[in-house]
């Protein structure tokens, strides 16, 4: 069965929660090396890099490991009861489709938010609105698809990927021949 809409958010603000904690801990980091005088001079866009490095990228790579991993789920999902699969088939996503999914879903908006806010930081003008106007419209585009496209966002659908409900405490995803209709760990009627 589709996950439905409330499920998938909040899966999300729980995958939110680790990779902002995650971000906290970097910039953190990053501050303290900053303001002690070390050497590693960067300027604002040398942190804006490293931290897209430090940040983006281990998420990025996590999200996909635990996606295309025993359980398919990131911890949000696992959270709620929900896992990843291929769309119409149900079968198992591999891992280029979750990196692939991951860097759409988190990669791009979260580098478009924070390239806007360096652009205000640094030249604020009509240019870094603009690119402000693509920051909020990416995540804006991606949580109005998941309402109007009966929660297939357009990540997923640019993928080829839904994210379906199992039967809570079920901890593995089901065989690869589900279909849409099934759940895990549900036999189907006759």
């Amino acid at each position: 069965m589709t996950a439905n809409p409330r499920q998938r958010v909040l899966a999300a603000l729980v995958d939110i929660g680790l990779m902002l904690g995650w971000a906290v801990l970097v910039w953190g980091v990053l501050a303290i090396l900053a303001f002690t005088g070390n050497p590693l001079r960067l300027g604002p866009f040398g942190y804006s890099l490293f931290s897209m490095l430090l940040v983006v990228l281990p998420v990025t790579v996590t999200l996909t490991v635990l996606e295309a991993g025993r359980y398919q789920a990131t911890p949000g999902k696992h959270r709620v009861g929900l896992r990843l699969r291929r769309d119409p088939s149900g079968d198992r996503v591999e891992w280029w489709r979750c990196l692939a999914r991951s860097l759409l879903k988190l990669g791009l908006p979260w580098a478009l938010a924070q390239f806007a806010i360096l652009a205000l930081i640094t030249a604020p003008g009509p240019e870094a609105g603009i690119g402000v106007l693509f920051a909020v419209g990416v995540p804006v585009a991606y949580l109005t698809s998941l309402f109007v496209r009966n929660g297939h966002t357009l990540y997923d659908w640019l993928t080829g990927t839904k994210v379906i409900t199992i039967v809570p405490g079920r901890r593995f995803a089901a065989p690869e021949d589900l279909s849409d209709e099934s759940v895990v760990g549900v036999p189907p009627s006759l």
